[in-house]
């Protein structure tokens, strides 16, 4: 992926960080998207009802959203190695003191703010910050896609692990593995020369003055001068919409299986699938991306999402293997396909030293638009005591994430 002209010790660096990037990524989204399968148990321990106990999913998603700014800034100005031993150290302790939780508003402080936390510093937005240091145009598109591929991974591997050892002894065993396995990641760290890596290999742009001369103070792009760009606010609400009409179903995924008769192995195993298939997808539509254009590949991805929901919600009247399997396959081909898209149209407009807290910024979208999605879903299911509502505010939050791509005219020229 790295540029022809490269030297091959940064081609190395580069293939190095993108391996660090996926890995960090891989373990503490899919440790937060673990949750799934803790929804049924938990809600059953702390006699709770289902939209309290999503309520730890919600806060963790919105604490990784809002941090997000946080996370770019610390970036910024700190550098990655800092920001990621942070994250870890976030990552690890919250998921081992969850597991001794006592009572819900424990869980609320532990997985809420403490994994939340670690997804924020473990991150899209400094991955992103850092991979665009290394990788442009097309190149930076694959090289996102792969590190966003990373959630499905984490899904695919840690989903059913969680569900196995719920099953096999209970949840605490469970977020205790998971502990474990976050504490395994901290030597790779080691393995990266993180001045080389921090310094990157992109030039960045500076700014010049009126005489010409270039400017002693960065580039062009602050944090103000962004969000006073239309397309600041389109890449946000893209990823605000999108989220909430995904993680409103997907959140509840497992436990809407359950209900219709699937064992819950079984229906985390349906799930986890859909990590096998999002890779795939994420990777798929950047390839899509740089062939058909950026506005085609986000139409066929959206289709795909709304054809898979669509499907999903039809199994209830129709139990047949055909709707499972498109629910799947849609789904999880389609599920994280937009964020490359957000994220390498972000770096192409807003590229700079500050891109980290940017970008982070443009991200709160996509962690409100998850803890709104996951709170009203489980609400609508608590009030109606099923789920056609959640798909309906589902499909139409989906729909409302699409539009930003052709209403927006900042957006409309930016491709691959």
């Amino acid at each position: 992926m790295p540029d022809e002209g490269a030297s091959r010790p940064q081609t190395r660096i580069a293939i190095l960080l993108v391996g660090l990037c996926f890995t960090f990524n891989a373990l503490a989204r899919g440790s937060g998207e673990t949750f799934a399968t803790f929804l049924l148990p938990l809600t059953d321990h702390f006699g709770a009802d289902r939209a309290e106990v999503a309520a730890t999913y919600s806060l963790q998603m919105l604490v990784s959203g809002c941090s997000a700014p946080l996370a770019g800034y610390c970036f910024d100005r700190f550098g990655p190695l800092r920001l990621y031993i942070g994250g870890l150290v976030l990552l690890v302790g919250g998921l081992a003191f969850a597991s001794f939780a006592v009572e819900l508003w424990q869980l609320y402080l532990f997985i809420g703010l403490g994994v939340g936390g670690a997804s924020a510093s473990l991150g899209n937005a400094p991955h992103s910050a850092l991979l665009a240091r290394w990788f442009e145009g097309a190149r930076l598109s694959r090289a996102m896609s792969v590190v966003y591929a990373a959630l499905g991974i984490g899904s695919l591997l840690l989903v059913p692990l969680a569900q196995y050892v719920i099953e096999t002894w209970d949840w605490r065993v469970a977020y205790r593995v998971l502990a474990v396995l976050a504490l395994c990641a901290v030597p790779l760290l080691l393995l990266v020369r993180w001045p080389e890596a921090q310094a990157g290999r992109i030039v960045l742009p500076r700014r010049t003055g009126a005489d010409g001369a270039v400017a002693a103070d960065g580039p062009d792009w602050t944090l103000g001068a962004a969000m006073r760009n239309t397309a600041f606010w389109g890449l946000a609400s893209v990823f605000f919409f999108t989220s909430a009409g995904m993680f409103s179903v997907m959140v509840q995924a497992v436990a809407y299986l359950v209900e219709l008769g699937y064992a819950p192995l079984q229906a985390a195993s349906i799930y986890g699938l859909i990590g096998v298939l999002t890779p795939v997808g994420i990777v798929g539509f950047a390839w899509a991306d740089g062939r058909i254009g950026r506005h085609a590949s986000a139409a066929l991805s959206y289709a795909f999402s709304l054809a898979g929901l669509a499907s999903l919600w039809a199994l209830k009247a129709f139990q047949t293997d055909i709707l499972l399997w498109l629910f799947v396959l849609l789904v999880g081909l389609s599920f994280g396909a937009r964020g490359p898209m957000v994220g390498a149209t972000a770096a192409r407009i807003f590229q700079g030293r500050r891109f980290g807290i940017i970008f982070g910024t443009i991200m709160v979208g996509a962690g409100v638009g998850v803890s709104v999605g996951t709170y009203i879903g489980a609400t609508l299911h608590d009030w109606t005591g099923g789920y056609t509502a959640v798909f309906l505010f589902s499909g139409f939050c989906v729909l409302m994430g699409a539009l930003p791509f052709w209403s927006y005219r900042s957006l409309r020229a930016y491709g691959p």
